[in-house]
C-alpha cells in the first residue's frame, strides 16, 4: 500500500513539473507576443501621427521611400527627447516650493481638490506609487498598500517615475503639435529643433507641480483645437477638445478661460475674416460662410461651457465623498493680490479701501475691510497673509461658529467681488502695471523663478519634512541649487528676448504667413483666425491672473505656451504655402461648405 502511495505521489509531481514547465512556456510566449503588439502599436502610433487624412490636407505624404521614411518619426521623437535625457541624467528633480509638495502629499481634502487641481494630486500619485514599490522590491519590504495615495511617500525613485513621466508627456504632445502644423518632414524638423533649444518647456517638465500637466494637456489642446479648424465636422475631435478642457480645468482653475479658445476662432473667422475676404460679386458666398462660422462657434461655445460645468461637478462630487463643504477658493487667492496695498501711500491705500467699504454687500465685508485697513504695517511693502487670515478669521467668527472655514471662505469671495467690481482706478493702475511686466519677462527668466521656488525647501524645512531624504536637498544648500541654473548656459536662452519681442516675432511672422498664402493662392483664413484666437487666449490668461493674484513669474507660463504654439503654426502654414506646388492648404472646409450651399441654392 505506501509503495503505491509513492508511485501517485511521483506522478503527481511529474504532472506538476510538467504543468509548470507548460505553463512558463505559455507566460514566455504571450510576454513575447505582448512585446511585439507594443513595438507593433508604437510604430503605427508614430506613423499615425506624420500622416493623415487626405480631406484634411492631400500634402501629407512626405516626400521619401521605404526605410527613410520609415525613420522620420523616430528621427523627431529623438530630437525631442535629447534635452529630457540630459536633464534627468544631470539635473535634480526642481519644486514648485509648498505648493508642489502639498499637492503630493497632502491627505485628500480641501487642499487637493478645493485649493489645487484634484487631477495632478491624484495622478502624480501612480508613478510615485510605482518609483516607491520598486524601493521596497529592492530592500526585501512587502509592497505599500493602496493606502500610499491618501498618505503618499517621497522617494528619489518615485520622484525619478514622475519625472520621466511629465518628459514623456511633453514629447508626445510636441510630436503631436509639430506633426498637425506642416505636412513636410524638414519643416518638422527645423521646429522640433526650435523646441529643443527652448528651455522652458524642458524645465517645467523638469518641475514637481501641477504646471507641468498644465503644459502637456494645453499643447494637445492647441494641436486639436488646430484639427478641428481644418476638419470641424469631425465629431471626434470636438470629442477630443472637450475632453482635453475638462482635464485642463481640472488641474489648474485658471484654464477655465480656454473655454473661449475655439469660440474666438470661429467668431474672429466670421466677424473679421469672412466679410473681407469674399469678393463683392460673391456676397451669397459670403454670408453662407459667415453663417456657418458662427454656427460652429455657437457649438465651441457649448462644448465650453459644458466642460466647466462638468468639472466644478467633478469637485463638488469630490468633495461629497471626502465629507468636506464645497466652497471657491478665489478669495483667498486675491486676498494674496492684495499684497500690492503695502507698497501704496496710506493717502491711496485709505482712498481704495473706502471706495470698497462703499460698495461693501454686507457689514461682514465692510468690518473686513476695517481689519484690512489697520494690519498694514507702516514703512514696510510686506504684508504677512498668513497671519491676517488668522486673525480675521478669530475676530469675525469667533468660537465654534465657523470651524470648517466655510464663512470665512464664503465671506473672502465676496469682499473680492467688492475690490473688483466696479474697479477703482488705483487698482487696475497696478493691474497694468503687472500686466506690462508681464509683457518684459523673458524665458531665462522663468526658468530661473523655477529654481528660485526649488530654494524654497531650504527656508521652510517644517513644511516639507519629507524633502529632505530627497537627492535634490540632501547634503545641499540654497547656493547650490540655484549655481545649477548658472552653470548651464541652456537654462539662459534666449537672452535679452523679452515677450513683447515674441509678439513682434509673431505679427511679422503672421504677415509673411499672408503674404505667402496670397501669392501661392492658398485659403489659410482659418489657420490665421485660429493663429490670432490663440494670441487673444493668452493675453485674456495673463490678464486674469494679474485681476486675480499676486504676480508671479510662472504665472506667465500660459502665455508663453499659447504664443509658441501659435507660432509653430503660423510657420508650419507658412512653409506648406511656400513649398507646395499646388493645391490648398487645409482645405477651408467653412468655405467650401458656403460654395456648396449657394451651388444647392442656384440649383
Amino acid at each position: 500500500m505506501p509503495v503505491r502511495v509513492d508511485g501517485q505521489l511521483r506522478t503527481c509531481s511529474l504532472l506538476f513539473d510538467r504543468g509548470c514547465i507548460a505553463t512558463c512556456g505559455v507566460l514566455a510566449r504571450a510576454r513575447v507576443y505582448l512585446w511585439k503588439v507594443v513595438l507593433k502599436t508604437s510604430v503605427r502610433w508614430l506613423l499615425l501621427m506624420t500622416s493623415s487624412n487626405s480631406r484634411v490636407c492631400p500634402f501629407r505624404r512626405i516626400d521619401a521611400t521605404g526605410l527613410l521614411k520609415l525613420s522620420e518619426p523616430f528621427v523627431l521623437v529623438a530630437v525631442l527627447l535629447t534635452p529630457s535625457i540630459w536633464m534627468i541624467t544631470v539635473i535634480p528633480p526642481l519644486w514648485r516650493d509648498i505648493d508642489a509638495y502639498g499637492e503630493v502629499t497632502q491627505f485628500p481634502g480641501t487642499g487637493t481638490f478645493l485649493l489645487y487641481g484634484p487631477l495632478y494630486c491624484f495622478a502624480a500619485r501612480v508613478p510615485l506609487y510605482f518609483g516607491y514599490a520598486i524601493d521596497c522590491l529592492r530592500e526585501g519590504s512587502p509592497l505599500p498598500t493602496f493606502r500610499f495615495f491618501g498618505q503618499p511617500i517621497l522617494s528619489d525613485a518615485g520622484v525619478f517615475a514622475l519625472l520621466v513621466t511629465q518628459h514623456a508627456g511633453l514629447c508626445c504632445s510636441a510630436f503631436y503639435l509639430i506633426s498637425s502644423t506642416t505636412c513636410l518632414f524638414w519643416s518638422r524638423l527645423l521646429l522640433a529643433i526650435a523646441w529643443m533649444l527652448n528651455p522652458l518647456f524642458y524645465t517645467l517638465a523638469h518641475t514637481i507641480g501641477s504646471e507641468a500637466l498644465s503644459m502637456i494637456v494645453l499643447l494637445l489642446m492647441g494641436a486639436t483645437g488646430l484639427r478641428i479648424v481644418q476638419s470641424s465636422r469631425n465629431v471626434s475631435r470636438w470629442f477630443l477638445f472637450g475632453i482635453l478642457l475638462y482635464l485642463s480645468i481640472l488641474t489648474r482653475h485658471v484654464n477655465a478661460v480656454l473655454a473661449a479658445l475655439m469660440p474666438a476662432a470661429f467668431l474672429t473667422y466670421g466677424f473679421i475674416v469672412a466679410p473681407f475676404t469674399a469678393s463683392s460679386a460673391c456676397g451669397r458666398d459670403r454670408l453662407v460662410t459667415t453663417k456657418r462660422a458662427f454656427q460652429q462657434a455657437a457649438v465651441a461655445v457649448a462644448v465650453g461651457l459644458s466642460c466647466i460645468v462638468l468639472a466644478n461637478a467633478s469637485v463638488r462630487v469630490l468633495c461629497h465623498a471626502a465629507r468636506i463643504p464645497y466652497y471657491s477658493t478665489l478669495g483667498l487667492s486675491f486676498l494674496y493680490r492684495l499684497k500690492f496695498l503695502a507698497t501704496l501711500r496710506p493717502e491711496e491705500r485709505n482712498q481704495l479701501l473706502d471706495q470698497a467699504a462703499k460698495h461693501a454687500s454686507s457689514p461682514d465685508v465692510r468690518n473686513l475691510i476695517s481689519l484690512l485697513r489697520v494690519s498694514f504695517p507702516a514703512r514696510t511693502s510686506n504684508w504677512d497673509v498668513k497671519a491676517f487670515n488668522q486673525k480675521a478669521s478669530a475676530l469675525l467668527f469667533p468660537g465654534e461658529t465657523d470651524p470648517s472655514g466655510v464663512r470665512y471662505a464664503v465671506l473672502l469671495n465676496h469682499t473680492a467681488i467688492t475690490f473688483l467690481y466696479p474697479p477703482n482706478e488705483i487698482f487696475l493702475r497696478r493691474v497694468a502695471m503687472d500686466l506690462n511686466r508681464s509683457q518684459q519677462i523673458t524665458i531665462p527668466d522663468v526658468v530661473s523663478f523655477l529654481f528660485v521656488t526649488t530654494r524654497f525647501y531650504f527656508s521652510h524645512r517644517e513644511a516639507m519634512p519629507q524633502c529632505a531624504s530627497l537627492v535634490t536637498f540632501r547634503g545641499k544648500n540654497a547656493e547650490q541649487i540655484f549655481a545649477i541654473f548658472k552653470r548651464h548656459s541652456y537654462f539662459r536662452h534666449p537672452k535679452n528676448v523679452s515677450y513683447h519681442a515674441f509678439l513682434v516675432i509673431w505679427i511679422v511672422l503672421l504677415a509673411a504667413f499672408l503674404l505667402t498664402a496670397k501669392m501661392r493662392e492658398r485659403d489659410v483664413t482659418g489657420i490665421a483666425s485660429y493663429a490670432s484666437a490663440l494670441i487673444v487666449i493668452a493675453i485674456l490668461m495673463m490678464l486674469a491672473n494679474c485681476l486675480l493674484a499676486v504676480f508671479q513669474p510662472r504665472y506667465t507660463l500660459p502665455m508663453w505656451e499659447l504664443t509658441i504654439v501659435s507660432l509653430c503654426i503660423l510657420f508650419g502654414g507658412m512653409m506648406d504655402a511656400l513649398l507646395h506646388q499646388s493645391g490648398p492648404l487645409h482645405s477651408p472646409e467653412l468655405n467650401d461648405q458656403a460654395k456648396h450651399s449657394d451651388h444647392v441654392q442656384s440649383s
